[in-house]
């Protein structure tokens, strides 16, 4: 019964930690759009947009990972909603410290650039455009206590991602098909490569999951 209740508690703890993430983020995508327009002349708020673009990836990340080891621990756990995905991947207290130290770390340095977005006057203008097409600001939804239903990353990483997935299907695509017609039986190994908290777990799992991929091995 005590081990129940110190999951439970470590459930919330970080549950509430992912929350405080979620609206720290959203409060900060909506000054994006003013921030993009404004970085082209200013150094200060180019590396103020990175920065805050970093964490959002990493808090994709992090969410991924979550994803994962709840899978190991339950197969079923990826279909019975986002609270029960956290229960599971939180049973493992080596993984529930690590996750829970990099959000802390994480909501930290969204305390610190949430202070510094002070200085630069922003315009809440509730759209966000990454590449010259003006588009809506995209919702970047993480569990909280009330939330349920599948863990929603989209918007986290934006046009970016998606760019890199299909770039990446068709180099793969290409590889395949060349190694088929040759028929020399070689294995292509692709790697994805880069500092920690850029996407690298939601590209792999993206090119995955693509319906092209996954018609090729069949």
């Amino acid at each position: 019964m005590e081990v129940g209740k110190e999951e439970v508690s470590l459930l919330l703890g970080v549950s509430g930690e992912i929350n405080r993430m979620r609206v720290r983020l959203q409060d900060l995508r909506n000054f994006l759009t003013d921030a993009d327009r404004r970085r082209i002349t200013d150094n200060s708020v180019q590396g103020w947009v990175t920065e805050l673009k970093g964490v959002m990836y990493e808090a994709t990340d992090i969410l991924d990972l979550c994803q994962l080891k709840a899978m190991e621990q339950s197969p079923l756990a990826s279909q019975k909603g986002c609270f029960n995905q956290l229960f599971s991947c939180l049973r493992s207290p080596l993984f529930t410290h690590d996750i829970s130290s990099r959000i802390k770390v994480l909501n930290q340095r969204l305390d610190n650039i949430k202070e510094r977005s002070a200085a630069f006057s922003f315009i809440n203008l509730g759209s966000y455009d990454d590449h010259g097409g003006k588009v809506h600001a995209s919702h970047v939804a993480f569990p909280s206590r009330e939330t349920s239903g599948e863990l929603d990353r989209s918007g986290v990483v934006g046009e970016k991602i998606e760019q890199d997935t299909r770039k990446l299907v068709e180099i793969m695509l290409t590889g395949i098909k060349g190694g088929t017609s040759h028929g020399d039986g070689k294995v292509m190994v692709f790697a994805i490569v880069g500092v920690g908290g850029i996407g690298k777990t939601t590209l792999a799992r993206k090119v995955f999951n693509d319906e092209a991929i996954q018609k090729s091995h069949h």
